[in-house]
């Protein structure tokens, strides 16, 4: 996905992205620019991103319209991967167009921004990852899946930076006490917009 001046992006979760998709009058699938092109995860799982009614007929290029229950087991196989979901939406009108399921691997956008360390300033979420220091055991599972660094180990003791939480849901899905949860943080990024 190549964001135009009308595009936004934002991060949101796995459940944020089953609601979205469940929502939907059509859905449509085509293959992921950046898995195409780096080729690190296998070719079975290059069709991943889910374009919607919004979405552009230069976006729609190359997609075919596929079932809810096609596009909820995407996102499922999605999920079961780690897989980051990006939600773009015109900035006017507020129109979701696609959700993209990066992997860590292949996503250029995602890649480029870790090497450059700035991910406050190109990321956006409405969720942030919150821990149960009662549940914690400071294992460091949530460390390891945390692909924007925003948790590390210190200490022996579990350290979180918040700016860097984008509550995309990793770290939950990786913690083998339940101890994560995500919640909507006010200010943190900006509010999610209205389903298709």
């Amino acid at each position: 996905m190549c964001e135009s001046n009308d595009t936004e992006r934002i991060i949101i979760p796995p459940t944020k992205a089953w609601e979205i998709v469940s929502q939907a009058d059509k859905a449509y699938l085509r293959e992921c620019p950046c898995r195409v092109l780096a080729q690190n995860c296998p070719r079975d799982t290059w069709e991943v991103c889910l374009l919607f009614e919004s979405a552009s007929q230069e976006e729609l290029q190359g997609a075919r319209p596929i079932s809810t229950a096609e596009a909820l087991s995407i996102l499922e196989t999605a999920a079961d991967r780690r897989a980051i979901h990006n939600l773009f939406y015109t900035h006017h009108g507020q129109k979701v167009t696609e959700i993209c399921s990066c992997c860590t691997c292949c996503c250029r956008p995602l890649r480029r921004i870790k090497a450059e360390g700035n991910y406050s300033a190109q990321l956006r979420s409405e969720y942030v990852a919150v821990t149960d220091p009662a549940l914690c055991t400071d294992c460091g599972s949530c460390e390891e899946s945390c692909f924007f660094e925003a948790r590390w180990i210190k200490d022996g003791t579990l350290q979180l930076i918040t700016e860097q939480c984008f509550g995309c849901g990793r770290c939950m899905e990786s913690c083998p006490e339940g101890a994560i949860r995500l919640e909507r943080e006010a200010g943190h990024g900006i509010e999610i917009p209205a389903c298709v």
